[in-house]
This record gives C-alpha cells, sequence and structure tokens, in this order.
C-alpha cells in the first residue's frame, strides 16, 4: 500500500506485517497548509518524546539492535536501552531477543504516529 504524508518529511518507510499489506510511506510534495511552517524544531514529535527518543523511533521503521540505536544516535547502550523500553511501553516498538542481540521495530502504532496518520 502507498501512503503519501504531509506531515512526514524523512526517508521513504517501509512496514512489513504478516497478516496486513505492506505499507510504504513516503512525504507528499507539498504540505497541507493547516501544518504551517515548521520553526525549525524538525519532526512534531519532538516537542512530544523528546529529540532522541522521537529519533530512535524514526530509526526503528528498519529492524535495528540497541547497539545500532546508540551508534546511530551517538549516544550509550544504557540511554537507547531506555528510549527503548520507553517505546516499547507505550506500544510504538516491538522488541525480540535473538541470542544476546535484541531487535526493536515499529509497530504499526508508531508508523502511524510517525506519519501523522493516529
Amino acid at each position: 500500500m502507498l501512503l503519501p504524508s504531509a506531515v512526514w518529511d524523512g526517508p521513504p518507510l517501509m512496514a512489513v506485517h504478516d497478516d496486513a499489506p505492506s505499507v510504504f510511506i513516503y512525504p507528499a510534495l507539498t504540505p497541507l497548509p493547516l501544518l504551517g511552517a515548521r520553526d525549525g524544531e524538525g519532526h512534531p514529535l519532538n516537542a512530544l518524546l523528546g529529540r532522541t527518543r522521537a529519533a530512535a523511533l524514526g530509526l526503528l521503521t528498519q529492524q535495528l539492535t540497541t547497539t545500532d540505536i546508540a551508534r546511530e544516535l551517538d549516544i550509550s547502550k544504557s540511554s537507547a536501552s531506555e528510549h527503548a523500553k520507553a517505546l516499547r511501553d507505550a506500544r510504538l516498538i516491538v522488541t525480540q531477543r535473538e541470542g544476546k542481540a535484541v531487535w526493536h521495530s515499529c509497530t504499526p502504532l508508531g508508523l502511524d504516529l510517525l506519519t501523522g496518520s493516529a
């Protein structure tokens, strides 16, 4: 399913679901006039989640380990783990352990929040 987003201005996102159609989310070329101009603060989720946690959620449109999140955001592994726990507790991501690796990825609710369709 193709889903243009007037809110999401990052790289295209892909959500693959076992029991539903895959969703490809991409920025719409023209934002809705109701959204107004951004004030330099970045994504609207920054105010709600905080910049680092919003950035972590944005990264988790693809499956990453806690170490990957820490490296991408230039934060400690323990900080990445705390952000992942908060996102998981809010049901915005799911986590699965494979041996020593802990993998995280967005839930449909997390993707909806990122794209502004929640």
